[in-house]
């Protein structure tokens, strides 16, 4: 994997709303270490969690595992979208995103969690690629994203750390329940 130098070090603050400032601190020192190891930990969630836990909803969580493995893949899309084009020169403001209307407009239910697994690995092995094709220099370019400035060298970190900050929160979720 060819990843340009600059996406390894990490975004400025002003890169970035303050709002991402968790996702971009969840991502470690080896941002590309990290960006692939998370395919195999997804992977690995499929082998853990059975089909019947995914659908279960625990309080005090709102979604179910499969609703939350929904959310990564709209989040991953979205993000890297934002990405692309910021990094392509868009100059017209991109929208936000309502998380709990994509959630609840699509049946994350139907469909298997091994299923929805399977997208969000593709997705993410399709932004691998995109990542490895933009340009050094359009890195840091300035764009604006649910009405704040952001550069696509934060959106990648924010791809990671948003995936690293849920696969937390579901190990979490796992202990508790168990213990």
């Amino acid at each position: 994997m060819t990843i340009a130098p600059i996406v390894q070090e990490r975004p400025a603050d002003d890169e970035y709303f303050e709002y991402y400032g968790n996702y971009v601190k969840e991502v470690g020192a080896d941002f590309a270490g990290q960006l692939v190891q998370q395919i195999a930990q997804l992977e690995e969630l499929v082998q853990r969690i059975p089909e019947s836990e995914s659908i279960v909803l625990h309080a005090p969580y709102t979604w179910t595992l499969r609703q939350v493995a929904g959310h990564l893949i709209d989040a991953e899309r979205i993000f890297a979208d934002r990405m692309h084009r910021i990094a392509a020169g868009e100059v017209h403001p991109l929208p936000g995103m309502d998380q709990d209307s994509y959630v609840n407009q699509y049946d994350y239910e139907a469909p298997r969690f091994a299923s929805l697994i399977e997208e969000l690995v593709l997705l993410r092995r399709a932004n691998i690629r995109l990542i490895e094709r933009i340009p050094t220099a359009a890195w840091l370019k300035r764009g604006v994203a649910s009405g704040h400035s952001i550069t696509p060298r934060a959106l990648a970190w924010i791809l990671v750390g948003h995936i690293e900050h849920h696969l937390r929160i579901i190990v979490e979720r796992r202990v508790a329940r168990s213990g």
